[in-house]
């Protein structure tokens, strides 16, 4: 048996444990165990994350991230498991897109791994996770009369629909900046969106998660439907007033919204008001973000979202045991897979982190930039991934992802 030591993050408390690891599973948990031991010291010993929203660009788009590179750049910032969306070329809305995307990134993941595929009239059958952009931005859409359908059929494969929740007859994807774009895709958009999704779903009670939720207004309302849902760490940290090195940097959908809307939402995740946080890791390269009108909508963030929140917790905005249930536990749950949490049984996936050991914000996704570029972060020492050591002083060690659903 492995033995780890140390304040080990426990049934909502950090307290000195000894954690058993056997065939990558927590076996044991008590003040001391014998076997080969590592002891952390004072450093903590946390669950790793779950990031639900990534887009690492395989196929079709592996010139600015592939699965290898982002699931890399998750690793390093505490990431042990991702789901990457299915807008790719060709789009993940076959069997055999699904099949060959798989075959693709079969060993070329550090991470492990589930994949969405994206809903159409014609359900992918392998896959038990489905994007839907209600904003009509792709083919991965569905006329909103056969909406009710469609739930019915997610409702009986017990399936999860993300769903992007901008209506399509309502925003419009122009302006030249950023406060121009949010006007024309304004949060009354989302709201629509929101609102029209729950309604189909009333009598359905499929499984559904709204992603990427862009106002405080709209996150509250979500609350109140008992509906999962996330917020990115971009519509924290920026608005529309926030300055970048190129403005097209912030270009991402839904837009960054007023300072106002973005204060209140950064509150409400201080405050432990929101299910989960996501990345929406979305890279491109810098010369698609050259003149704003005709740039691409999104950012890079897998790299950014869990160290930058550690930081938050060194300086006490935010407790941790609020940020290990929106990274680890919350998502975990909602997926049904057996990581999230230091408990008996589960994967023995976790993060050692000193709070003392701040550094800047670095990129490291294959795009090669970052908005959150400079800002203070504390990165995990070291990552555990299934009773492995998969990062160690900062240096990753071998792809070694699995697919877990």
């Amino acid at each position: 048996m492995e033995v780890i030591e140390g304040k080990a993050f426990i049934k909502g408390r950090l307290r000195k444990a000894a954690i058993g690891i056997e065939d990558g599973k927590i076996v044991a948990i008590k003040k001391v165990l014998y076997g080969k031991t590592r002891n952390y010291g004072n450093m903590l010993i946390l669950p790793s994350g779950v990031d639900i929203h990534v887009h690492f660009r395989q196929p079709g788009y592996e010139y600015k991230e592939d699965f290898s590179t982002g699931s890399k750049a998750a690793l390093l910032a505490g990431i042990t498991c991702v789901v990457d969306m299915p807008n790719n070329r060709p789009a993940i809305v076959t069997d055999e897109a699904f099949k060959e995307k798989l075959r693709r990134i079969k060993d070329r993941s550090y991470v492990d791994y589930a994949l969405y595929a994206g809903l159409t009239e014609n359900l992918v059958k392998e896959a038990n996770l489905y994007k839907l952009y209600m904003s009509g931005d792709n083919e991965i859409f569905v006329d909103y009369d056969l909406l009710e359908e469609m739930l019915k059929k997610i409702k009986s494969k017990d399936a999860i629909l993300a769903v992007h929740a901008e209506d399509k007859d309502c925003i419009a994807r122009k302006g030249k900046n950023l406060e121009e774009y949010e006007r024309n895709s304004p949060v009354e958009c989302e709201e629509k969106a929101i609102r029209r999704i729950i309604e189909a779903n009333k009598k359905i009670n499929a499984k559904l998660h709204i992603c990427h939720v862009s106002s405080a207004r709209n996150a509250k309302f979500l609350r109140k439907m008992h509906v999962s849902f996330g917020v990115t760490l971009h519509h924290i940290m920026f608005s529309y007033k926030s300055k970048f090195k190129k403005e097209a940097m912030g270009k991402v959908n839904p837009p960054l919204r007023s300072e106002e809307e973005r204060s209140k939402l950064f509150e409400m995740v201080m405050k432990g008001m929101i299910p989960l946080l996501e990345s929406d890791h979305a890279p491109h390269l810098m010369k698609e973000k050259e003149g704003f009108e005709d740039a691409k909508a999104g950012m890079p963030g897998v790299d950014a979202l869990l160290p930058i929140m550690l930081y938050f917790v060194k300086t006490g905005r935010i407790s941790l045991k609020r940020l290990v249930g929106m990274v680890s536990e919350n998502p975990a749950r909602l997926l049904g897979i057996n990581k999230g949490s230091i408990a008996i049984g589960k994967d023995a996936d976790f993060i050692i982190v000193d709070l003392n050991d701040v550094k800047k914000v670095k990129p490291l996704s294959k795009c090669g930039w970052s908005c959150y570029e400079g800002m203070n972060a504390i990165y995990p020492r070291h990552v555990w991934m299934r009773g492995n050591i998969v990062v160690e002083d900062g240096i990753a060690k071998w792809p070694m992802g699995e697919r877990v659903k």
